[in-house]
This record gives structure tokens, sequence and C-alpha cells, in this order.
């Protein structure tokens, strides 16, 4: 197969430019520090990178992170300029600024020729592909669009004959009077049709908060905004993981990896490498026949490309299959190029992010570096296991002088099983400690 040079680059909060802009929304708190932090986690793409590759991020990669990352063997070209002179609090993301205002470094970075592979597709990947000559295989955005909803993810439950709990509300009337029999049974879960992470999700406990939310509906479709939330009963769940699959153009398609996940409030916070009974599991309860039957009715509805199906188990034993299906990569894509890259099999690995209140506005990543490194648990091929820092922006880019500000660090430890990862973890709860960061998460 012919190798031709990539380039990797992307949005991960995708679902804000997927998400139709008459549609209403749930109550919600937005933080332009969290904003910005999400804005720059395209450093972390580089892991899809080859030798020859290119890896284009909004803000230039901080040198002494790449050197590290370089010296572990992962090798790759990276802009050396910022593609935002100036970040904004809601800044245009990045495939509007390279079809807006593109930098004129940028035509000699990009290899006319090359492919693109974004972490997802946007409206803006066509016409950039066209102004910088490179190429990309993308679906239509309608179908992205259409796949990537929570309606879409109830609807396929149906299809593929799997018990189904949800319902699509489409008024605050609905939401109210549907809401108020599902309470009768427990609490609610609703979720934005576009929500991702944390944000678009929200648990109903009680007849009082359900009565505000749809008060809080009512007055967007006062002004003209459209309802479509999925409603479910909120189930006793103990355990979170997720399916990574790509589809090819013909609808061949290779499951890559399951991941355990770890997840806080909805929003993702941590992926580990399951054990083997857990894989066994699986396969005994067809699992992975489902999700090959997921994947043939994606590409029956014209998708291929990534995908990542969130699956549950509950209390009572029952594996739930198909929670959301996310078309585009994923967190947990990203930990199993990783594991990909250390190829050991004595390695249990996991990768999960720390947040961070910072007041040091001189920090630098390599004291980060160096102080992971004093205390021996920074990786490196030749010891058994240690912490990968994967990301350096996230935590610089708040960065203010004048007052504390927040910061967040992706972070891949590859340790032999449970006890030297949490080893691991209290020492870099220490380095976060020597270096008077506050951790928050």
């Amino acid at each position: 197969m012919e190798r031709g040079i990539r380039v990797h680059g992307g949005v991960f909060d995708v679902e804000q430019s997927w998400r139709e802009p008459d549609l209403s929304k749930l109550p919600g708190f937005a933080s332009p520090e969290n904003e910005r932090i999400v804005s720059v986690m395209d450093e972390l793409l580089f892991v899809f990178c080859r030798p020859e590759d290119r890896l284009l991020t909004r803000k230039a990669m901080d040198p002494a992170h790449r050197q590290y990352l370089n010296a572990i063997g992962f090798s790759f070209e990276v802009n050396a300029f910022d593609v935002e002179k100036v970040f904004q609090d809601r800044g245009r993301h990045l495939f509007r600024l390279l079809d807006e205002d593109p930098d004129p470094r940028l035509s000699a970075f990009l290899p006319a020729g090359a492919t693109f592979e974004p972490f997802a597709a946007v409206d803006e990947l066509a016409s950039v592909c066209r102004r910088f000559g490179l190429n990309a295989s993308a679906p239509p955005m309608d179908i992205v669009r259409r796949v990537n909803t929570k309606t879409y993810s109830a609807e396929m439950r149906e299809r593929l004959g799997l018990p189904n709990i949800a319902t699509v509300v489409r008024s605050s009337d609905q939401l109210l009077a549907v809401g108020r029999k599902v309470l009768e049974n427990g609490a609610i879960l609703l979720k934005d049709d576009f929500g991702v992470s944390g944000r678009g999700n929200l648990r109903v406990d009680s007849a009082d908060t359900l009565e505000r939310v749809a008060a809080y509906v009512a007055q967007q479709e006062s002004r003209g905004k459209r309802t479509r939330f999925v409603m479910e009963p909120y189930l006793d769940r103990i355990g979170d993981f997720s399916c990574q699959l790509h589809i090819d153009e013909h609808g061949e398609t290779r499951i890559l990896s399951v991941q355990r996940l770890a997840n806080a409030e909805f929003a993702y916070q941590q992926s580990v490498t399951p054990d083997p009974a857990f894989i066994e599991r699986l396969r005994g309860e067809r699992y992975f026949d489902a999700m090959h039957r997921l994947a043939a009715e994606l590409h029956r509805d014209g998708y291929y490309g990534h995908v990542c199906v969130d699956s549950m188990l509950l209390r009572g034993g029952e594996l739930v299959p198909i929670v959301e299906i996310n078309a585009r990569k994923s967190m947990s894509l990203i930990k199993h190029q990783v594991d990909a890259k250390v190829q050991d099999d004595r390695i249990q690995g996991s990768m999960r992010y720390y947040s961070l209140n910072l007041s040091d506005p001189n920090l630098a990543f390599e004291d980060v570096l160096a102080e992971l490194e004093k205390r021996q648990v920074l990786y490196d091929p030749r010891r058994n296991g240690g912490a990968i820092p994967l990301t350096a922006n996230t935590l610089a880019i708040n960065r203010n002088p004048e007052q504390p500000y927040r910061g967040r660090l992706y972070v891949y430890i590859a340790a032999s099983g449970p006890d030297q990862r949490e080893r691991c973890d209290e020492r870099i709860r220490e380095v976060f400690e020597s270096l008077s960061m506050r951790l928050v998460n």
C-alpha cells in the first residue's frame, strides 16, 4: 500500500460546529478557560503521525515537549508558529482559521498532494483542502451530522433489535409530560442531541428540577428555537467502556481496541486497557457481533471512517452495547495509539488527565519534565513503565501573570498493573505539589 504524507489536525469540540444553531439547549455552565484548553488539545494528535507526516496545531507545540516525544520514539513534523495569533475565549476553530484567514507560512508547511486526516470531519474540510492542494476522504456533512446525534444512537438500538429505553422529546411540553411519568420510577437523564463529554447531559432527580428545565427550554422556544433532546431513565451503571473501530469506504470494518473508562459526571476522565477476562466476557455476550452489525448499518447510511461506541455495564449484570455513537476519532483511540508505540506485553496502559490550578506564571514545561525525571517517573523505554506527558499547551494556554489560572495535563501511564499505576499516579501528584500546582479533579 502506498504511504504518502499525511497531515493531522482537528477540532476537539467538533460537536459544537455540527450542532444546528436553532436548537434549544439544556442549562449548563460555559467556562472560557476550559474552552481555551480544548482548543489546543489538537497537540494530542501527534500519536497518529509517522515520521514523514505533518502535525498541524493551532498553537505551536512546546519545544521541550516535542524534544521529549522525539527522544522516546515519536517522530513527526509540526508547525513552529501559532496558526492563531491571539487566542480568544470563543475563537474560530482551526479549520475556520485555515479557510478564512490562513497564515502565509502554511503553504510551505502543508505539502500539496498530502492527505488531510482530521480528528473529525467539519464543513470547512473540503474548502481547506482545495486552498492548500490537499486530499481528504470524508462522507457528506449531512451524514456526519446525522450519525453523531443522540437520536441516531437511540434509533440504532431499535434497528439492531437491542433494548431501547430512550424517548426523543421535541418540545418543552413533551419534555414535562414524559418526564413526569419517567420520574415516577426514578431519576431522568436528559441528553442534548449534540452533547459530549460532560456537556449537554443533565440528570434530573425531582419534579421541581424538571419544571425549571422545561421552563428554561420554553423560553428558548418562545424565541424561535427548536427542541430535540433524548430522555432516558437514569441507569445504575457500575462501569463504562468503549469500542474503537474503523469502516472503510467499501464497508470493511476493523475493530481496533476496547478500553475500560473512568468517567465523572458523564465527562471523560481515564482510559485503561481491559484485562483478558473482560474481553472474553464481551466475546461470550456477542458484543463484537453487535459492533459489526452497527458498522454495517452506519455504512448503509453512507458513513465511513473512525467510530467510537460508548457502552456500559449495569449493577444487575446487564451489558448495554450502545450508549452513544461517536463517528470520529476519540480519546480512547489516542490511548490505543500510544499502546501500540509502547509495544510491551508487560504493560497495561492507561491515559488520564489532571485538571490543575497554577499560580506560577513563569513555570516552564521543561520544569515539569525535569521534576518528573528527578522522581524517576518520566517514561523512558529503558525503564519498566512511567508517565508520558501527552500535552503541554493545555497546561499553559490560560497563563496569567496576575492571578492563578486553570490548566490541564494529559498523561499516559505505562504500568505493569493497578499497583504500579497507583504508585506512578502518586508520584505525579507529588510533582504537582512540588511545583505549586493544585490538583482539582
